[in-house]
């Protein structure tokens, strides 16, 4: 078996493709790793195959070189995993998450056999960690004669199978949630067109995965199955728009052909009576973007921020499924830079919107009139378009400038929908167009508000 070749049958370790899936993970595993790490592809390869393909069949063991042995153990290992097998319904022809899978399985691999070539009592161990590595590398070879070392075979065995474990927990962990965040913020529904795979920015992907905050509220929206589902569509009646029913009329342009086989007479009476069967058609309104105004002060820090953040990234979601552009910005007692998602975004600007979410922390004072007023001078000033709804979460506790707030709205000509979080605001209410109470912050509550 030559170096280009690798333990999985049917792969043609000589494809570009192939190849490029090598060069993609070493790129990204020097990325996470901050050092350039000379591991062989063909093992890369097969433990990205292992995940990604359909049926992966490992070569016969009579056919594996002395110089695979570590890597043929430690893909036959993947294989075999209950929690892996589990998982193939999602990493399967999901380049995504099967890169995140392999990136984060070999990072954590080789950083637990560091530790323990390192750290370990045994000297057993520390060697089979050394010679685990090393079988790991590019042109390895097996040793022979006196060269090779006398490891015990116990202590190889133990090491694998500790950092192969400990590796593959981590590494689900990890996909997971890149797999929440591709499927609330990458648009994967039905009817959504192209899937935002992440692939070229796994790296950025799986350090946000990383972030214990992201994680937290990946978590929780992933435990709402109607949040993918939640879109809303306005409908005109349209004379060549979509069939949607029947009724009566004389608009010859929507007959229906069963009516052109009537009597001549009976067919001019209905038609001058206007009870001709005819189609009922409409079509979709394109909807404006979804603009958030987001409370960060003081009052919202812990829980209430946290689902704030979550609220922020199910209307993104919503916002993707609809094909509009998504604005958002954050405030306390001042307003803060507004953040701008196109609908046609790229991958990497959702994920800098998703990581500057995430970095945000509670703190300040509340101005609440101010916000409105520069949400709607966004408007007016042409820096957003097409907004006809601003959207207000906050916990309330500001008194309102209501003839200033009141005089913005008209002249941007938006409405407001204020969502209170454990709170009330009378003036606030009486300002807005739509006024919504949450308290227990949870599922629930979530979709009531994104569904408004």
């Amino acid at each position: 078996m030559s170096e280009e070749e690798g333990v999985l049958r049917g792969i043609d370790y000589k494809d570009p493709l192939v190849k490029y899936r090598g060069e993609r993970i070493s790129y990204t595993l020097k990325k996470l790793l901050g050092r350039d790490v000379q591991l062989n592809e063909t093992f890369l390869v097969d433990t990205y195959y292992v995940h990604y393909l359909p049926l992966p069949i490992t070569k016969g063991k009579s056919e594996i070189e002395k110089n695979k042995e570590i890597a043929y153990s430690l893909v036959n290992s993947t294989l075999s995993s209950d929690v892996v097998l589990k998982n193939r319904e999602y990493s399967i022809v999901n380049s995504a998450v099967s890169l995140a899978l392999t990136v984060s399985y070999v990072q954590n691999l080789i950083e637990e056999l560091e530790r323990i070539k390192k750290t370990s009592q045994s000297m057993e161990e520390r060697e089979a960690a050394e010679e685990i590595l090393n079988g790991l590398m590019k042109g390895s070879s097996s040793k022979e004669g006196k060269e090779q070392k006398n490891t015990n075979q116990q202590s190889m065995e133990k090491v694998l199978r500790q950092a192969h474990e400990k590796a593959m927990s981590k590494a689900i962990e990890d996909a997971n949630s890149v797999r929440n965040m591709q499927k609330i913020v990458g648009g994967n529904g039905a009817g959504t067109g192209s899937v935002l795979t992440f692939e070229g920015e796994i790296h950025e992907v799986l350090r946000l995965a990383r972030n214990t905050e992201i994680k937290k509220i990946l978590e929780f929206l992933s435990g709402i199955p109607k949040l993918g589902s939640i879109t809303k569509r306005r409908t005109t009646r349209f004379s060549k728009g979509e069939l949607y029913g029947y009724e009566e009329g004389s608009d010859i342009e929507r007959i229906v052909y069963s009516e052109l086989a009537l009597p001549d007479m009976l067919f001019y009476l209905k038609l001058a009576e206007g009870q001709l069967l005819l189609y009922q058609k409409q079509i979709k309104e394109t909807l404006g973007p979804i603009y958030l105004l987001l409370d960060k002060s003081g009052s919202m820090d812990g829980e209430k921020i946290l689902w704030a953040k979550a609220v922020a990234l199910a209307l993104y979601s919503r916002a993707k499924r609809e094909n509009r552009d998504f604005y958002l910005r954050f405030f306390d007692n001042i307003p803060y830079p507004l953040i701008k998602v196109q609908k046609n975004a790229k991958s990497k600007d959702i994920i800098k919107m998703v990581e500057y979410i995430g970095k945000i922390r509670g703190g300040g004072g509340t101005d609440i009139s101010r916000s409105i007023i520069s949400a709607c001078e966004d408007i007016k000033e042409g820096h957003v378009k097409g907004v006809s709804e601003i959207i207000l979460l906050t916990d309330g506790e500001d008194k309102i400038a209501e003839t200033t707030v009141r005089r913005s709205l008209k002249e941007a000509n938006s409405q407001l929908i204020s969502v209170m979080i454990r709170g009330d605001n009378a003036d606030l209410r009486r300002v807005s167009d739509e006024y919504l109470i949450t308290y227990k912050l949870d599922h629930e509550d979530l979709l009531k508000v994104v569904e408004s």
